[in-house]
Parts: structure tokens; C-alpha cells; sequence
């Protein structure tokens, strides 16, 4: 069974393992025990705080109980520039029109910009190769998790993508741009942000407007272009509600994308109710009344800060003519699922009526 979870002090070394498996370019995950241990705890302060802070940092994993291993991670950050800047390249278009020749000519200019300053940020989406399929509902319990505790989050989120490298695992917009002005190799600096050091980014980073046309084929071709591992993200985040607003990271032109939390699909199909064990008969005879409408698989949170559980399980909503507008119905969820969320009957939960 796969169980989503605040990370714990026990999982250092699958982290690690993970952080290898995810390959370059991933720095919210390094494949340094000494940044993941920090990351560690300062999860575990945002879970234990009572109150919000800028700085909270949330860090999912999921686990498989059967082998009591992490095998995937998602992450939320409270506010993007709790501790630092938060840059990326604004893509903007540029016309020059000559009179004297008739003659117009189009170009895109990078502008340096702090737009994504004060939003909450969605990251650290990796799942083991040998779990695939699993990160759909990964990335929707974070949706879950902010919809339910609100109150810690801004307006809206961010989400940043990994950009395109070739083969060698070269980045050809920091060989474009990167390497002439921190004098590093695209290595180093992903190394240095990785392990939490990147005020060199607001100390040596341009800071004047730079003409796309004075950039490489290559460094143009990949303008807002997902890792290849990534394009399947990039699907999921628009189909939350994301929106591509022209912005880029200014390391490897990996595409941003926005959204208002509220607006997020995740958010808006949430459902609470007050659990109740069941033996799911409805769903697995195939039968269901208006009185207990049954549904397909969904997510299922327990709601508790401190002792945090989400599971994928099937549920029904019971006492409602219509499961998809009561928002108080009661759920219920086969005994082995309420031992799974660590819940007894009657105690409050969360759902994603879709999934």
C-alpha cells in the first residue's frame, strides 16, 4: 500500500537514493545528505509550528508500507523569497519599425524580474521510476493539503519546471548566458543552489535587458522548454489550472507557470465529511443508490497538521442525493484505509471527489 506522509528523520537515506535517481538539474533534490538533512528539518519545524510563517517548507513523500521504503517526494514552500531573492526572466516582445526602409523587425527581450515575489511555490515532484503512474495523485495531494490548510499559503502558486539539456547534460541557455557572467559551469551553479547558496545570483546576474537574437539557435530553441523528463509535469499543472505567463528560470529556461490557489482544480473538488468504516459493496457489485453514491478511487486526507496521512482508495459518499455538490457528506472507507490514515469513525477527513 502507498501512503503520503510528512518526510521523517528515518527517511535521510532513501532521500538520498531518490535524489540520484532524479539526475541533474533537480535542486530542490541534491544528492547531498547534508542539505537533505537540513531539508529534513525544516519540514518537520513548518509541520510542528501552530502558526504560519514565510518560511514554512512542506515535504511530502510517498511511501510504500509494504516495503516501508520512499519511493517519491512533493514539496510546497509558504512564500517564494522568505530568506532570498526570487528572480526569473520576464519574455517580452520587442518591434523596431524603420519609415526610411518599411521594414519591421520582431525580437523577444529577457527582462529581469521579481513578478513571482510573495507567491507559495509547488516543487520537488519525483517519483521512483519504478512507481510511475504514481505521480498524478502525488501532485494533487499537495493541491489537497493547501486547499484544506489554507490559511498557510498565499493567493497563489508558483510551479518551476527543469529546462531542456542535451545528452551531455548541458544547459545551452546557461551557454548562452550563465557561464559568461558568474564564470561557472552550469554543474557548479546548480550545486550551489542546491545546497542553499545562491545570493551569487543577485550579485553577479545581469541586470540590463538582453535581446533573445543575440543568443544562440540552440539557447532560443529552448526559451521555456520542460526537461524531458518533464513534460508530463507541465501537462499536469495546466490541466490543475496553471497558466504560462512568459516567464523563465534564469539558469536553464525552464518554463513558470501561476495560478490562484482557490482557482486550482484539486482545490475547487475538495469534499469533507465525517468517516465511517464500510465494506465498499456498492463498488465492488457495480451498484450504487442516490443514497450512496460510490466513485472510483479517490484521495483521502486525515486533515491533522502534526500526524498528517493521504491515501488512494475507494470511497462512498453516503446520506447525499448528490454526491457532487454536498461538500458535509459522510465518507465511507473500508477499515484497512482508516487504519491506513491513522482514524477512527466519525473523525473529519478530506477529498478529492476526482482524481
Amino acid at each position: 500500500m502507498l501512503i503520503i506522509r510528512p518526510v521523517a528523520q528515518r527517511d535521510l537515506e532513501d532521500l538520498l537514493q531518490l535524489a540520484h535517481k532524479a539526475g541533474q538539474g533537480m535542486t530542490s533534490l541534491p544528492p547531498c545528505a547534508e542539505t537533505l538533512q537540513r531539508t529534513i528539518n525544516k519540514s518537520q519545524a513548518s509541520f510542528d509550528s501552530l502558526t504560519p510563517r514565510a518560511e514554512d517548507y512542506f515535504l511530502l513523500v510517498l511511501e510504500d508500507l509494504d516495503i516501508h521504503k520512499v519511493v517519491g517526494t512533493a514539496a510546497i514552500y509558504a512564500r517564494t523569497d522568505s530568506k532570498q531573492a526570487f528572480y526569473a526572466y520576464r519574455v517580452m516582445p520587442a518591434i523596431h519599425y524603420s519609415h526610411s526602409l518599411a521594414k519591421e523587425v520582431r525580437s523577444d527581450v529577457l527582462h529581469l524580474a521579481n513578478d513571482y515575489t510573495d507567491c507559495s511555490e509547488v516543487g520537488t515532484l519525483f517519483v521512483d521510476p519504478d512507481y510511475r503512474g504514481n505521480g498524478h495523485w502525488l501532485a494533487k495531494a499537495r493541491y489537497l493539503f493547501m486547499g484544506v490548510f489554507r490559511e498557510r499559503f498565499h493567493s497563489h502558486v508558483v510551479a518551476e519546471l527543469r529546462g531542456w539539456l542535451d545528452d551531455q547534460g548541458k544547459s545551452p541557455f546557461w551557454d548562452a548566458i550563465g557561464q559568461h557572467f558568474f564564470e561557472m559551469s552550469f554543474d557548479e551553479a546548480d550545486r550551489l543552489c542546491a545546497t542553499g547558496t545562491n545570493q551569487f545570483i543577485t550579485e553577479l546576474m545581469p541586470k540590463h535587458p538582453i535581446y533573445t537574437r543575440l543568443l544562440s539557435e540552440q539557447a532560443r530553441a529552448v526559451l521555456g522548454k520542460p526537461h524531458q523528463d518533464g513534460r508530463r509535469a507541465l501537462q499536469l499543472l495546466e490541466d490543475e489550472g496553471f497558466e504560462n505567463e512568459n516567464f523563465i528560470d534564469i539558469f536553464d529556461a525552464g518554463p513558470m507557470l501561476r495560478a490562484k490557489i482557490d482557482g486550482l482544480t484539486s482545490v475547487k473538488a475538495i469534499k469533507k465529511g465525517a468517516a465511517a468504516a464500510s465494506s465498499l459493496a456498492a463498488e465492488t457489485t457495480g451498484t450504487a443508490t442516490p443514497e450512496t453514491a460510490t466513485l472510483a478511487p479517490q484521495i483521502v486526507m486525515n486533515g491533522r497538521l502534526n500526524d498528517l496521512r493521504i491515501i488512494k482508495t475507494p470511497v462512498t459518499y453516503a446520506n447525499s442525493s448528490d454526491s457532487t455538490t454536498n461538500n458535509e457528506a459522510t465518507i465511507e472507507l473500508a477499515p484497512s484505509a482508516l487504519d491506513a490514515l491513522g482514524i477512527q469513525a466519525g473523525d473529519l477527513i478530506y477529498t478529492i471527489d476526482r482524481s
